[in-house]
């Protein structure tokens, strides 16, 4: 294993120009169902966004709830507002957009492509969270595309009766691989090159790109060339009787008694919102991705241990210092309730390595209970599993760690895009 820390020190960001031109100048890319127009550019560095691209159909519907699907023909040019530029899908079903940044002189020049993807705990985030202004400031050699997917109830629902119902498990991650099929169809007529991707993701969406590497349990065509994994967390975690009760609870809730997915359809999208983070918020209900047998046959580090993955490397895969130390763990306040919690989240953990652990990370080398149990959880439940890639990609990763200071989960963005 090849192991860095990163030093990062922050560059100063050049304030872009980015001018909406007079639309006639801007270019336009056509595609075989529709023709998207640059929104502006950058006259400066020299290079184009566009803006709201579909790539996949509006999931609503017989589409809620469903594996995304091909977009519709386009019969006007899409000038990128077809909603707002920053469009979520925690606030709007219509939001299965993309959007391209590319250089000015891109066409035909076959350039590394990089596709971001968004964390925000499968709840939350946008495409536009963060922009690549401050790498084109470095560099104008690479095409850049962020999407969006599904999140909260619309994207991760899972459970027994939903599936038998005829509803897609874990659809975050089918939506994931929609927009990574459509750069391997499509980044070409940017310049870019679909040989060479590079998937780069940050807590959930680190845990997106490990997802995909892993779906179907490795039986699936690989999707991008490289990757760098920002701060995953490990999920799936909790099994499917979670998932059931969460959707049983909510469905009735709303008037849909017994989880028929016809009635849930039919629910406005904002009450269906608000009766899932109800929810969630009365049983502290975790969302994210859970093995369903099919996408996700297992969790992605049993699937790499197993060998059961499509992907070659390289990648990077990186965590803070002191990742959990923003993590809230109620009930760890005193020093006896270390040992408790280790028991807690480690259940077959034994007493004489309970002994070991509380050696390793001594009482006086840390200012509360708390932050010593988020130290030793670290270790074991976020950066030691990183070795399941490692050990998977035969140490063809540089598995680093941002040591700054204080770094916590998110600490490093400001320092990878200004």
């Amino acid at each position: 294993m090849r192991v860095y820390a990163l030093l990062m020190a922050a560059a100063a960001a050049v304030a872009p120009v980015f001018a909406g031109n007079n639309t006639s100048s801007l270019p336009e890319v056509e595609l075989d169902y529709t023709t998207v127009r640059a929104v502006g550019g950058n006259t400066t560095v020299g290079y184009y966004k566009y803006q709201n691209i579909r790539f996949a159909a509006v999931p609503t519907g017989d589409l809620r709830f469903a594996a995304p699907e091909s977009p519709p023909v386009e019969t006007e040019v899409n000038t990128g507002d077809l909603v707002d530029a920053d469009v979520d899908c925690k606030t709007s079903e219509d939001c299965l957009y993309l959007d391209v940044w590319a250089p000015a002189d891109a066409a035909g020049r076959n350039l590394p492509v990089m596709v971001w993807t968004y964390g925000g705990g499968f709840t939350g985030g946008s495409k536009s969270e963060n922009t690549p202004e401050g790498l084109f400031d470095l560099s104008q050699d690479f095409v850049y595309v962020a999407y969006n997917y599904r999140v909260g109830i619309t994207g991760l629902t899972n459970g027994p009766t939903y599936q038998h119902e005829g509803g897609t498990a874990n659809l975050c991650v089918w939506d994931a691989t929609k927009a990574f099929e459509w750069v391997q169809k499509y980044i070409s007529n940017w310049g870019g090159n679909p040989d060479d991707v590079t998937a780069v993701g940050f807590s959930a969406g680190g845990s997106q790109v490990m997802f995909q590497m892993t779906r179907f349990g490795g039986n699936a065509p690989q999707l991008f060339n490289k990757a760098y994994i920002m701060s995953p967390g490990y999920v799936p975690g909790a099994g499917h009787h979670h998932g059931e009760q969460f959707w049983q609870n909510v469905s009735s809730s709303l008037g849909c008694d017994g989880g028929h997915l016809d009635c849930m359809r039919e629910v406005d999208f904002d009450d269906l919102v608000d009766a899932s983070n109800d929810i969630v918020d009365t049983y502290t209900y975790q969302m994210q991705p859970r093995v369903d047998g099919f996408i996700v046959p297992d969790t992605y580090e049993a699937e790499l241990y197993q060998g059961h993955f499509n992907f070659s490397g390289p990648c990077v895969i990186s965590h803070e210092q002191h990742e959990a130390n923003t993590q809230s763990y109620s009930g760890v306040d005193t020093q006896e309730d270390v040992s408790k919690y280790l028991r807690i989240f480690f259940p077959a953990i034994s007493d004489d390595m309970v002994d070991e652990l509380l050696e390793l990370y001594p009482e006086a080398d840390y200012e509360s209970a708390g932050l010593r149990f988020s130290d030793m959880k670290q270790s074991f439940d976020l950066t030691g599993k990183d070795l399941a890639l490692t050990n998977a990609l035969k140490n063809s990763t540089w598995n680093a760690e941002v040591a700054l200071g204080a770094a916590t989960h998110g600490f490093d963005q400001d320092y990878y895009w200004y």
